[in-house]
């Protein structure tokens, strides 16, 4: 019997995390409430937006691929804006799986030394929810989780400072 119910938490805690992202949707239109989504750590791990993006702050979410010439050129301007600003903002570089692994990804990242949070759409799904077909793209939420500013293509510093201000 003990057997039984055992098998039958793991069953059912396994369900309720993973039963969200399969619900997740958002057009990428400002005012729009961005939703709950799991997060996937280049481990593997996931762990919900809402427990790792601090309520008080805005967010910057970038989907972008190592691969990708833009996204390099990005991801070296955010990492300079990263350090000097990690106390101000949550922000999340989530990197696609088209053309790409977790390997690889984990070789960028450590490679290029870069420190800002960095996960992995291991499913698809983010990429997907959000009907993105171009990367780099920048989201940016305010403290409400509503969409403040969305570009497709390369951020400079400057773009980082005037939408998050």
């Amino acid at each position: 019997m003990k057997k039984y119910l055992l098998l039958l938490m793991i069953f059912i805690c396994s369900f309720s995390f993973s039963a969200k992202p399969a619900d997740f949707k958002v057009s990428l239109v400002k005012g729009e409430v961005f939703p709950e989504f799991v997060l996937e750590k280049l481990d593997g791990t996931k762990e919900l937006s809402t427990e790792v993006f601090d309520k008080n702050k805005k967010t910057l979410i970038i989907l972008a691929a190592e691969w990708c010439p833009a996204c390099q050129r990005e991801m070296e301007q955010l990492a300079e804006f990263y350090e000097n600003n990690k106390t101000k903002y949550n922000i999340a570089v989530i990197f696609i799986r088209e053309n790409s692994s977790e390997a690889k990804v984990k070789g960028y990242i450590s490679y290029n030394k870069y420190t800002f949070p960095a996960y992995f759409d291991y499913s698809g799904k983010i990429l997907q929810g959000t009907g993105v077909d171009s990367i780099p793209t920048n989201i940016v939420l305010d403290k409400n989780r509503k969409i403040s500013a969305v570009k497709y293509g390369i951020w400079e510093e400057e773009d980082f400072i005037n939408n998050l201000k």
